[in-house]
């Protein structure tokens, strides 16, 4: 069976030149709320570049329906302003795009109805991470990036990110940084010898960055399983450490980690 072409790459410079057209524009006047509005158009865009097959100006129903009750929801931490403004701005997008495409007056109309009409859908749909009780300064920490779908495995890499004791504020560390992120784990375990946190530090990178996304994958399975954190942290750290960086070695292992287990 023949793969899908992968989708053609749009630079950040070309990316960064669409959205200040498009906010430039008469279809963008009427957002108030300019900051927000400029991240909600970077996401738009994106979303059309990375998973649309290098197509950001195409708009559709289905598209629009599933960036905003979909993909949003699982993958993009927005701020409060963001989440108000995205279905506006999306509708303002949908204008401005269409004109650049030529798409048929009756295409137009039907986009812009079913973003209104799943507007109100969307409010319930995209759930903010600081409902479940997490401060949002705690969640713009572990998601510099937005991608709402790591927060869970980042927060299983680094669970003590507030308070300290006197010789450490862990409030004034960043945990996308490795120099940071070595201090946060030496607290966590302040009787290991430094090749004992950099174990941890290695696995914490991939952690952080979901490589490969089966780690996380049989981390959430032991854990379901009744696992506990130390149990499944050390048993991983054995496995990256042993294969190293062989990619095929590394699943094949987690493969057999989830056997026994």
């Amino acid at each position: 069976r023949q793969r899908r072409p992968a989708p053609p790459a749009r630079s950040r410079d070309r990316r960064a030149t669409m959205a200040a057209q498009f906010l430039a524009s008469d279809e963008a006047e009427g957002l108030s709320d300019r900051s927000a509005a400029s991240r909600c158009v970077d996401r738009i865009i994106d979303y059309g570049c990375d998973h649309d097959f290098g197509r950001p100006l195409r708009v559709s129903p289905i598209k629009c329906e599933t960036f905003l009750l979909h993909y949003l929801p699982r993958k993009v931490m927005l701020s409060p302003g963001e989440q108000d403004a995205m279905p506006h701005v999306l509708a303002a997008w949908v204008r401005w795009a269409s004109q650049r495409t030529r798409l048929h007056e009756e295409g137009v109309r039907q986009t812009l109805d079913k973003v209104w009409d799943i507007t109100g859908k969307f409010a319930k749909a995209y759930r903010d991470p600081t409902t479940f009780g997490l401060d949002r300064e705690l969640v713009e920490r572990l998601l510099p990036d937005g991608d709402l779908e790591a927060l869970a495995r980042r927060a299983f890499a680094f669970p003590f990110l507030t308070a300290g004791n006197a010789e450490i504020d862990l409030t004034r560390l960043d945990p996308a940084v490795d120099h940071d992120r070595y201090q946060l784990l030496e607290f966590e375990h302040p009787d290991a010898d430094p090749e004992h946190i950099e174990a941890h530090l290695r696995l914490a990178r991939r952690l952080w960055d979901g490589d490969p996304p089966q780690l996380w994958t049989i981390a959430e399975y032991m854990l379901d399983k009744g696992h506990d954190r130390h149990d499944i942290l050390h048993r991983l750290m054995t496995i990256v450490d042993e294969v190293g960086d062989d990619p095929r070695a590394l699943r094949a292992a987690l493969r057999g980690l989830r056997d026994e287990v």
